[in-house]
């Protein structure tokens, strides 16, 4: 019985790390065999990427994001799973629901590296400078190229009032020592 667990557990640590790697097609073959032999609720480690190779090589999206869901509830301080989930919807050419489902997962698991390295893939951008105007309003264009160096410029001129200020403050001193 433990052979057979230990060969199961080798197995779904294999298709983790196929899945990792983008095999997908091999992932899935691992992956349903493990499946078929032990119930998710045993092993869920696997789940999301299981869920991930369905939607990728066989384009059972649904499923896949069942089994997401599935996964983050059974194991839910796994940010793995939550980065599968993304990457279905990503697959599924749902964007919004896809950056909606990051930004949750980021503010549950702040800093994972698996959730880092998903926003980074998905090409995640910034909300607008001027978040009252659409993102290509021509004025909110041209304020969020010029914002960096506004931003830039602002550090380098509250650094010479610092400074300045400082120098201000030393000299008032001095000419009271000096009286």
């Amino acid at each position: 019985m433990t052979d057979i667990s230990l060969d199961i557990s080798k197995m779904l640590s294999l298709g983790i790390a196929a899945t990792e790697r983008g095999e997908y097609a091999n992932a899935l073959r691992v992956l349903s065999h493990v499946y078929t032999t032990v119930p998710p609720d045993k092993m869920p480690q696997g789940l999301s990427s299981y869920g991930l190779c369905l939607a990728r090589v066989e384009g059972k999206r649904k499923l896949g994001a069942d089994l997401c869901q599935k996964a983050i509830l059974l194991e839910s301080y796994e940010g793995r799973h939550r980065a599968n989930l993304v990457r279905i919807y990503i697959t599924a050419k749902n964007r919004k629901k896809a950056v909606d489902t990051l930004d949750d997962s980021l503010r549950k698991l702040r800093n994972d590296p698996e959730l880092i390295r998903v926003r980074q893939e998905i090409g995640y951008r910034q909300s607008p400078q001027l978040s009252f105007l659409s993102r290509t309003n021509p004025i909110n264009k041209l304020f969020s190229r010029y914002a960096v160096r506004l931003k830039r410029r602002g550090k380098i001129i509250a650094i010479t009032m610092a400074s300045l200020l400082y120098a201000g403050i030393v000299a008032a001193i001095f000419k009271l020592i000096v009286k």
